[in-house]
């Protein structure tokens, strides 16, 4: 009998663990309140930088690399695994998009870590083929605008 109790709690407590991952995958990390969640969301400005980052609409992402001055924005369109970032350039926008497509061409892929807590986020590990640029300009702390 208690043989049978022990094993109908494993299991509830199995399928509790299930639901709880299909609704918050975060919970399983102990993240109850979304506190560590990385946060794609709103407008980030570098600290001591110009780059501004806009997570637009679901899965786009802008990057203005001169703050507001919309001489150059690129588009991406990103997933999110973790903390990882995984990102593809769509488009370049701006007066000067020409120029860019030579550093930062449509269809490179990069991704990155990004981390949120109290209000700042770090940008971090930039990779990829051809992304040299991108982690030169990117890396760094940021603040939610």
């Amino acid at each position: 009998m208690m043989h049978t109790i022990l094993k109908c709690g494993a299991a509830l407590a199995g399928a509790a663990l299930v639901c709880a991952f299909l609704t918050d995958p975060a919970a399983l990390a102990g993240d109850k309140n979304g506190k560590d969640r990385p946060g794609l969301t709103g407008v980030w400005v570098q600290n001591g930088g110009e780059v501004k980052i806009q997570f637009a609409d679901k899965n786009v992402m802008k990057i203005f690399p001169h703050g507001d001055n919309e001489v150059i924005i690129v588009v991406c369109s990103y997933t999110l695994d973790k903390q990882l970032v995984q990102a593809k350039i769509t488009e370049l926008e701006g007066k000067e998009k020409q120029k860019a497509q030579k550093v930062v061409p449509v269809g490179l892929e990069f991704n990155f870590r990004w981390q949120v807590k109290d209000g700042s986020a770090t940008l971090a590990d930039v990779k990829g083929k051809n992304a040299d640029a991108l982690r030169a300009h990117l890396e760094g702390d940021y603040e939610k605008k």
